[in-house]
């Protein structure tokens, strides 16, 4: 290939000189592909040549923003989209930077993308794609002429200048691994040092910044790629992501022509250990497929025995001994070391040596480890970093079981490795399981016994350290420590010493779901779950499936459950042990409902919550059903629309069964009266097992309420729980609830009747019951029913009459003041009154009460809490109130919030905890 001369016309800017200039151009760029000869992978691999020419070039994943998008989903898409609309046509001037790990295939891509446009097939509206030299920007000061000129050598200077003449709309820049010289873009000279002159020589950080901001070349479109996103504001950032599951298919069939057996790979890596998450790196695909290639009966069960086989393989294909193998691991786990803690991640041919691989160097096998730029292995100007990150973090920890070295004088042991990688630890607790690295001591001899203890020792510490707190990140690196170390007993001895909190774990991805399914198993059960606030796929359900049988409880509310991920829910409750289930807030609807109340019929569930589900009348049958032969005794429906058509048709569907609900809530769920008469009925018949039931937020009529009232009163009914708070109750509705109390066969301990209008009339109907022998209450709730001064007198009275069973009294937000509140303390100090929880707030107390008060509660021989909350009393009340409490042992609480409190008197109600203030 002829450089384009210089003694062709210097003035000649005709088409056809340069499209000259561009057919020569495109051919200098084929000819650098194709004589191209670095691999991409630990193995050697294939040259970017030949993933290009021979058809091995897999599309990858790509996503824009200033984050990547970690787990397959819907941001994803495919590269070549994604280029193609960054640098479509008429979109002159873009400048994205492509981030990517190593071995994502960045260098492929830029590879492939001057082959597609230096062969007429991408990207054709920019009239030339101009690669520049990365390594020439630091070098020293100089032009962009000169740098095209450095990169470009089959340019003359004439031609490059008819280039530089064209509209620069028409020109695409590419800029590959920046990440080695990230400082000349992390930071942005003065605006006034820019340069806008291609001939003007500067240092190369303004020249980068130049391009960047427009004033070198303005309208030019740049591609630059970087390991990590350099966040600048003329930038766009695209996320290599490597290969999606679809694509990953596609490259694995065209290294396995046989189907059956890419997929049979294609299986293996999504069971293998800490192997599926990295199978989106392309480079590993490429390792990954050439083990199991070579290892066709056993193929690696984890990526730690993955690395071992590896390092097996390269030791034997090159004849190291045992002793230099061990020598060459140790030397390269200091390097690994080493680089980690630089900020370019290379090192010299000294810092090799240092490291005692002298006796390595040139060899073939630390070739296939370590890439060397900028000259022989021997030259002083010699870089070498590390070909796989992967295999870095590895030998780092290899070394560590294989180097034993005596520790420093006055040391018992070396410390463990820092978590300077997220792999690290991981590759510590692989090599600590005899069975993983096995082949790797076939090569280099037996581990250090003392430091696979040491290791143990500091693994069940950390678990220790972790598992009672709040820290979710740490959780899950526990878990997958302890995954990955695969010893069962070590899980049970670390975990069942410890007081493991059951803290929310959502935001999961696949790999936590398998690394806390381990765990769970080895443990053979878990008393809680807790997924609270969720976003769970299929496949995350899928692989949850044996912590979900294994679980008591699953707390799932507010979460939300794919249609297929609902399916694994339904298959562990049925063929599990799980007792209690949350799905409230998770607006699951009818159909999720219907599709899973076969499975929980046959399950051993005993609690559920279905609050706040979406739920209508149309999945009451389905509920009804379940109901009629399963071992539920719980059921929270509140705050479903269910309407009286709904409850009808739970009740129809349980028919004459019956089943063995014990407590069951229809909170607001929009019930009136023909809803509550068929419950009535089934009180009494198919819910005879009933105990509570809340009613909350019905519109409960007088006719109705006396419907219900005849079936609590039949003596076939269990009820020992009603809740109408807020339900349209009035005076006429009293006398139907009197008749239950004063009734034989009433089981009623517990009624709630708050915030309904009863009235003076209604509430004097109620005490009346309450006096009665038969009566069993043992705990009302009257707050804000319009209760006057006789009320609290009627109150007291029963308080006092020793026949009454109340241990707990809730009559807040009935403004009667210190006279009402007389009444209260005149029974207290009765000797039949055996009131334990008293519940006055917003009375309008004021400090006029509180001598009587104190004395009443002193004199009480049951009083144990005291709520005065919302109350007009002042600093003035606070030293006889803290005596009383700090005299009264029995005294569990006395709450004085809100009330008219200074900070002056803070500290005098800290000294008691017993005071809420």
């Amino acid at each position: 290939m002829q450089r384009f001369s210089s003694t062709q016309s210097r003035m000649d800017t005709s088409p056809e000189m340069f499209c000259d200039i561009q057919t020569l151009h495109k051919e200098a760029l084929r000819n650098s592909v194709l004589n191209s000869a670095q691999a991409n992978s630990l193995l050697g691999g294939q040259s970017i040549k030949e993933v290009i020419l021979k058809g091995f070039y897999t599309p990858l994943s790509a996503s824009v923003g200033e984050e990547p998008c970690l787990e397959e989903t819907e941001e994803w898409q495919t590269l070549e989209a994604v280029i193609s609309r960054e640098f479509a046509a008429g979109c002159g001037g873009r400048k994205v930077m492509l981030c990517g790990g190593a071995g994502m295939g960045k260098t492929t891509v830029v590879e492939k993308l001057i082959w597609d446009w230096a062969t007429g097939t991408h990207l054709q509206h920019y009239t030339l794609l101009l690669p520049l030299c990365v390594d020439a920007l630091c070098t020293s000061e100089q032009s962009l002429e000169s740098l095209l000129l450095t990169t470009h050598n089959h340019l003359s200077s004439e031609a490059l200048a008819l280039v530089l003449q064209r509209p620069a709309e028409s020109l695409l820049l590419v800029l590959d691994v920046m990440e080695r010289f990230q400082g000349l873009l992390s930071e942005s000279p003065p605006s006034d040092t820019l340069v806008s002159d291609p001939h003007q020589q500067v240092e190369g950080a303004v020249l980068l910044h130049s391009l960047l901001e427009g004033s070198l070349l303005p309208g030019a479109s740049i591609l630059l790629t970087s390991r990590e996103a350099i966040l600048l504001d003329s930038l766009q950032c695209v996320h290599l992501q490597g290969f999606s599951q679809d694509q990953r298919r596609t490259f694995v069939q065209r290294f396995f022509p046989n189907e059956a057996k890419a997929e049979q790979v294609l299986q293996h890596c999504e069971q293998a250990v800490g192997v599926a998450e990295l199978c989106v790196c392309p480079a590993f695909c490429w390792t990954l497929c050439c083990v199991y290639k070579e290892y066709k009966e056993r193929a690696p069960e984890t990526l730690t025995e993955l690395c071992c086989v590896v390092t097996h393989s390269l030791l034997q294909e090159h004849e190291v001994s045992m002793e230099a193998g061990k020598q060459l691991l140790c030397g390269l786990g200091k390097l690994a070391d080493y680089c980690t803690s630089l900020t370019q991640k290379s090192c010299s041919s000294a810092d090799v040596i240092a490291c005692g691989l002298q006796p390595f160097l040139g060899s073939s096998v630390l070739s296939a480890v370590l890439r060397v730029s900028g000259g022989d292995v021997s030259s002083p100007e010699a870089t070498f970093s590390f070909i796989s990150p992967v295999f870095q973090v590895f030998v780092s920890a290899a070394s560590f079981y294989i180097d034993q070295s005596a520790p420093q004088s006055g040391q018992d042991e070396v410390r463990i490795p820092e978590e300077g990688h997220g792999l690290v630890h991981m590759f510590l607790a692989g090599l600590s399981d005899p069975a993983q690295r096995k082949l790797l001591e076939s090569s280099v001899g037996s581990f250090s016994s003392g430091r696979l203890s040491q290791f143990h020792r500091w693994l069940m510490s950390s678990v220790a350290e972790v598992l009672p707190y709040f820290q979710k990140k740490k959780h899950w690196r526990i878990f997958h420590l302890l995954h990955h170390a695969h010893s069962p007993t070590l899980v049970r001895e670390s975990v069942r010493s410890c007081e493991w909190r059951m803290i929310a774990y959502n935001d999961l991805h696949v790999p936590d779901c398998v690394a806390l399914v381990y765990v769970v198993r080895c443990l053979g059960e878990m008393e809680h779950l807790n997924l609270y606030m969720s976003r769970l796929t299929e496949k995350q359900m899928q692989k949850l499936g044996p912590a979900l049988q294994l679980a008591r409880s699953i707390n799932l509310s507010q979460s939300h459950l794919s249609s297929g991920g609902l399916t694994h829910l339904a298959r562990a409750m049925m063929d599990g042990q799980t007792a209690v289930l949350d799905l409230s807030n998770s607006r699951l609807g009818d159909e999720a409902v219907k599709r899973l109340c076969p499975a929980l019929k046959h399950s051993n569930l005993q609690t559920l919550n279905l609050r706040m589900c979406n739920l209508t009348p149309g999945c009451c049958e389905a509920l009804g059903q379940m109901l009629s032969g399963s071992k539920l005794r719980l059921l929270d429906l509140g705050a479903n629309d269910l309407l009286d058509q709904g409850l009808t048709r739970l009740i129809s569907a349980l028919g004459m069964s019956s089943c063995r609900l014990q407590e069951l809530s229809l909170e607001n769920c929009s019930l009136s009266g023909a809803g509550i008469a068929v419950l009535s009925s089934a009180v009494s018949s198919s819910l005879a097992e009933l105990q509570k039931l809340n009613l909350r937020g019905s519109r409960l009529a007088e006719d109705t309420l006396e419907l219900l009232s005849q079936a609590l009163q039949t003596g076939r009914s269990s009820i020992n729980t009603l809740n109408f708070f807020d339900c349209e109750l009035t005076d006429s509705c009293c006398p139907a609830l009197a008749a239950v109390l004063q009734s034989h066969n009433c089981h009623l301990t517990q009624l709630e009747l708050s915030v309904n209008e009863l009235g003076q009339s209604g509430a004097f109907v109620i005490c009346d019951a309450l006096r009665s022998p038969q009566c069993p209450l043992e705990r009302l709730c009257m707050t804000r029913c319009e209760l006057t001064e006789p009320v609290f007198s009627a109150l007291g009275s029963v308080l006092a009459s020793g026949t009454s069973s109340l241990k707990e009294l809730q009559i807040g937000l009935n403004p009667v003041g210190d006279a009402g509140a007389k009444h209260m303390w005149t029974a207290l100090k009765h000797p039949h009154c055996k009131l334990q929880h008293l519940d006055l707030e917003m009375i309008s107390l004021t400090d006029a009460c509180v001598d009587e008060l104190c004395e009443a509660v002193a004199a009480s021989t049951s009083l144990t809490s005291l709520i005065l909350k919302n109350n007009d009393l002042t600093d003035l009340s606070v030293p006889q109130l803290v005596n009383l409490v700090q005299d009264r042992p029995i005294m569990e609480e006395l709450n004085l919030q809100y009330n008219n409190f200074s900070e002056d008197v803070f500290d005098l109600m800290d000294v008691c905890p017993k005071i809420r203030y």
